[in-house]
C-alpha cells in the first residue's frame, strides 16, 4: 500500500514541462525521466549486480546509462532501481506520443499493481521539443496469466472515449467500474485506485 502510494504521488509529478538548453544536452540526457535518474543499483541479465549514476533512455531502443559512461542495452538489463522505482525490460509495442508514432523497444517499466485480475504497469515517456521537455507516464494494462500489456491512457492529456472503450473490457467482472470507466469518471489520477477495487 505505502509502495503504491508513492507511485502514484510520483506519477502526479510527470505531467509538467521543464525548462532546459537542449543544445547543451547529449542525446541520453534529452529522453531520460528528470526523477528517475540519479544514484541506484542494477542488475544485469547474466546476474551481475552493481550501483552508481544511472539514467536511461526512453525512446525507441532503451538503453541504461551506468556513471554517464557505460551504456547497456535493455536486452542486457535485468532490473534497475532508482528513488524507490524498480523498473524492468519488457517487450516491445507501438506508442504514440503527441503527434509522434514509434516503437518502444524492449521498454523499461514500472510495475504499479499486479496482484489481482487486472495488472498495471506503467511507461515513462520524455519528449524534447524546442527548449523544453516534456514527462508523460502512461499505463499499460492485461490480464493476468497473459504477458502482453495494452497501452492504456496517459497523463498527457483527458481520458478519449475510444481510450476508455479500449481498457473498460479488462473490467467485464465489474459492471461498476467498468461502468464508471465508460462515463468517464475514472481519471489518470484515481485510475489506480480502481484497479484495486478489483484486486
Amino acid at each position: 500500500m505505502k509502495q503504491l502510494r508513492f507511485l502514484l504521488a510520483n506519477f502526479l509529478l510527470v505531467g509538467f514541462c521543464q525548462s532546459a538548453p537542449v543544445a547543451a544536452q547529449r542525446l541520453a540526457n534529452r529522453y531520460a525521466i528528470e526523477f528517475l535518474r540519479g544514484s541506484g543499483t542494477y542488475t544485469l541479465a547474466d546476474g551481475t549486480t552493481g550501483q552508481g549514476d544511472l539514467q536511461f533512455k526512453t525512446r525507441n531502443e532503451s538503453v541504461l546509462y551506468i556513471d554517464h559512461k557505460r551504456q547497456v542495452p535493455a536486452t542486457e538489463v535485468a532490473s534497475f532501481t532508482i528513488n524507490g522505482h524498480t523498473l524492468w525490460p519488457h517487450g516491445t509495442f507501438p506508442f504514440s506520443f503527441g503527434v509522434h508514432s514509434y516503437e518502444a523497444k524492449n521498454a523499461f517499466i514500472e510495475y504499479a499493481d499486479t496482484t489481482g485480475g487486472v495488472q498495471v504497469a506503467a511507461y515513462y515517456t520524455a519528449e524534447p521539443t524546442g527548449g523544453m521537455t516534456t514527462y508523460y507516464t502512461t499505463f499499460l494494462l492485461r490480464r493476468r496469466g497473459t504477458r502482453q500489456f495494452v497501452v492504456g491512457p496517459g497523463n498527457n492529456r483527458k481520458w478519449r472515449r475510444a481510450e476508455r472503450e479500449r481498457i473498460a473490457p479488462f473490467f467485464a467482472q465489474w459492471p461498476a467500474v467498468q461502468q464508471d470507466i465508460l462515463a468517464g469518471n475514472v481519471i489518470f489520477e484515481n485510475f489506480l485506485e480502481y484497479v484495486r477495487r478489483t484486486n
